[in-house]
């Protein structure tokens, strides 16, 4: 049984040299990225969605229409999973290769969501799947 890591200041575990090092090299992704990518995920996708959901619950609650309490319902969820789609959607690396030439549709208006790694590479004029060969088996491995 390995024993726990040493622990640094801030609850952080503390690192040799040479991780250290590496890890300074080659921080990740920047605050704006973490901020698009993963924190108004949260926030907007779920917090905000949420609240959009319970208000337009509460405001046929008081008149008690139940149709328009279920079509609002309706409609705000196929507006929420677009605006979801739009902003965060991130199709299969192997599917997307394969598939032909991107048509939109009623669920998917984009092929990549606005605040996406892919989106920004392709803005970049790179290919929005880099690694996507890299992570392929290779068929000689089977032979």
């Amino acid at each position: 049984m390995s024993s726990p890591p040493e622990v640094g200041p801030f609850g952080l575990p503390k690192l040799a040299g040479d991780e250290r090092s590496e890890a300074l090299a080659e921080p990740g992704a920047s605050w704006r990225d973490w901020f698009y990518w993963s924190f108004l995920k949260v926030w907007i996708g779920g917090l905000g969605f949420f609240i959009l959901d319970v208000w337009v619950a509460a405001s046929w609650l008081s008149p008690l229409d139940v149709p328009a309490l279920v079509l609002s319902l309706a409609g705000a969820l196929y507006l929420e999973v677009l605006a979801f789609r739009w902003l965060w959607y991130r199709p299969d690396p192997e599917r997307e290769r394969a598939t032909a030439p991107f048509r939109p549709t009623w669920l998917r208006l984009r092929r990549y969501g606005r605040w996406t790694p892919e989106t920004q590479r392709i803005l970049a004029g790179l290919d929005p799947f880099p690694d996507a060969e890299s992570q392929l088996p290779d068929a000689r491995e089977f032979l």
